[in-house]
This record gives C-alpha cells, structure tokens and sequence, in this order.
C-alpha cells in the first residue's frame, strides 16, 4: 500500500510538473503571437515616415552634391535609414518565423563587422571600452550583411551595457581564421565585463527572461539574434570565459563558390 501511495503521489508531481510547462509555453505562444501583430503595425508606422526620411536624404545628396563635407554625412545617414529599413522588415521575418522568397547577395563578414564596430567606436570610447577587432580570412557567408551586422551590433550594445563603470574594459570581436573546407564561419564577440549568471544562461536564447539589472536584463535582444541566424541556417551559443567575462559564439554558413573566393577553401588542402 504504502508502495502504491509513493508511486501516486510521484505520478502527480510530475503530472503537475507537465501541467505547468505546458501553461508556461502556452503562455509564451500567446505573448509572442501578441508581439508578432504589435510589431506588424509598429512596422508600418515605422517604415513610412522612414521612407520619408530615407527619400529627403536622397534630394539632399542631389542638391548638395558641391559640398563635399556635407555629403558625407548625408551619405552616411542615408546608408543608416536604409540598414533600419532592411532590419526592421527582417526583424519582423524573425518574429514570424518565416522568410519567404527572400532574394540576397552573399556577404563577406569582415565588412559587416567592421561597420558595427564603427558604429559603436564612439559609444564605446565614450565609456572607456577598448573596442579589439582581430579579424581573420574567411569567405562569404550565406547571409545578408545587415543581418550579420544587426546580430554584432546587439552582442557589442549587451557587452558595453555590462561593461559600464568598469575598469580595462575590453571587448574583442574576432573573425576565426578559415581552415578547413565547407566549415562554418566563426565569429566571436568577447569581453571581460562579470559574464552572464549560471542561473540563466539554459535559457539565454528566450524571450521574456528579464529579472533584474546588469547581465540579467536580457529582455528580447538574443532571442532575436538567434531568430535571426536560424532562418539563414546560423547559430550562436554561449561560453564562460577562463579570464572572466563572456563569449558569444556566431556560426554562419560559407557561400559555396562565390565568385571571387579561394577554390581551395571549398575542395579542400591550401594554396602552400
């Protein structure tokens, strides 16, 4: 009897250990759902005054084609607008889960990371934070360059954000030198800020997991980088420094005989 007792009351822990995951994801369904059509109309009022903007810029390039100081900054907000218009349409992709007939160039990953590191270059010096590029070959890669870049520039944001106020703050974005034929490309963005807590990094790539301040505050921003990578076949993961701090890991897949690309890197042996 007292056997019987012990294996109910087991198979009622567990069927509410069920009950309750399944409530938590359905629960989850219902917010990401709810996120999808928020974002869809937020989308739209976003992209139209966008396209104002973006329009405008090019008349002001046109009209002010003689100064020469002044195009550059115009060359430089337009080539802004136009990355948020690509993220901002990609981003919502990612939120439904579907990328649809999407037509794309390969891209070359050096190029997108360095205009992210441009891009927070005086965000970064402006916090005391040694931006490290140490950019190795490697070929294009099946995906396109905003997303590469909308996925580095989330990593670096997350990296400065735990890196305020610290001294000797670094972070490194490394580009893994391409050796063997057909592997993944690799990208990693370090630092030496406090890492993220044990407590949650099983469940780092999922939304809605904010608790507190510091690393823990991780909101949507690295589900949406993993939204992204997946549709392109790309992953990321998460690794303890030995040094102390963090490394984000981005795999993405190689453009097979891109025009222009080493032939050795996709048959395989060296060009020694």
């Amino acid at each position: 009897m007292r056997l019987q007792l012990d294996t109910v009351r087991y198979r009622t822990s567990r069927l509410r250990e069920d009950l309750q995951a399944a409530d938590r994801q359905a629960r989850l369904s219902h917010q990401l759902t709810l996120l999808g059509q928020f974002t869809a109309g937020f989308m739209h009022e976003f992209n139209n005054p966008l396209a104002i903007v973006t329009g405008r810029l090019e008349v002001l390039l046109d009209e002010r084609k003689d100064d020469a100081e002044l195009c550059v900054d115009l060359t430089q907000m337009l080539k802004e607008t136009r990355y948020m218009g690509n993220i901002a349409r990609t981003l919502l992709q990612a939120l439904r889960r579907e990328r649809g007939a999407e037509i794309f160039e390969a891209s070359a990953p050096q190029k997108a990371l360095q205009e992210a590191v441009a891009a927070f270059a005086y965000p970064a010096k402006s916090l005391g934070v040694e931006l490290v590029e140490e950019l190795g070959e490697a070929p294009r890669v099946d995906v396109p360059e905003h997303v590469v870049g909308e996925v580095v520039r989330a990593l670096l944001s997350n990296a400065l954000d735990a890196l305020k106020e610290r001294a000797n703050a670094r972070v490194w974005i490394r580009l893994e030198p391409y050796r063997t034929a057909g592997a993944r490309v690799v990208v990693r963005i370090e630092d030496n800020g406090p890492g993220v807590p044990e407590s949650i990094r099983e469940h780092l790539f999922e939304p809605f997991i904010s608790q507190s301040t510091g690393r823990e505050r991780l909101g949507l921003g690295l589900f949406l980088v993993a939204s992204l990578l997946d549709m392109y076949e790309g992953r990321i993961r998460y690794e303890a420094r030995d040094e102390g701090g963090a490394c984000f890991v981005i795999e993405l897949p190689p453009a097979r005989f891109t025009r222009g690309q080493p032939y050795h890197w996709f048959a395989g042996g060296t060009t020694d």
